[in-house]
């Protein structure tokens, strides 16, 4: 069953207007587009520097974030107790070393680890005397 034209349904017919009115709406949609597409590309090419940009900064971070790592390992070991006289105790870092006047020097770790042991065997050779001399006594 095939339809007429005159059967009632109108057909559509493409009718352009004008042609300058025409080629002008093409030419300015083209200009639209490939001023689009021009912003596009601008994008993407910003896009690919940055990305370029953070391909070469990435191991520059890298060392820095591993540099950073040894160094925290490192005061770690440092902070823990690895002394021979055994006297040593960790730091409580709870609390805070109490400053006072400039006038007054504090020993630093070492010193201080030094001056016990020295004590140590500074009171060890006096015993030895004394025990010494006791013995001698009739």
């Amino acid at each position: 069953m095939a339809l007429s034209p005159s059967s009632g349904r109108r057909s559509r017919s493409l009718v352009r207007k004008s042609g300058g009115e025409s080629k002008g709406r093409d030419s300015s949609l083209l200009s639209r587009e490939l001023e689009e597409i021009q912003r596009r590309e601008l994008e993407i090419k910003k896009a690919q520097e940055e990305a370029q940009r953070r391909v070469t900064e990435l191991p520059k971070e890298i060392e820095k974030r591993e540099q950073k790592q040894r160094e925290k390992i490192k005061l770690r070991a440092m902070a823990q107790t690895t002394t021979m006289d055994g006297f040593s105790s960790p730091r409580d870092k709870r609390h805070s070393v109490m400053r006072r006047g400039n006038s007054v020097r504090r020993l630093t770790r070492t010193e201080q680890r030094s001056a016990r042991f020295q004590f140590l065997l500074l009171c060890l050779i006096l015993g030895v005397i004394l025990v010494l001399l006791w013995k001698s006594l009739p």
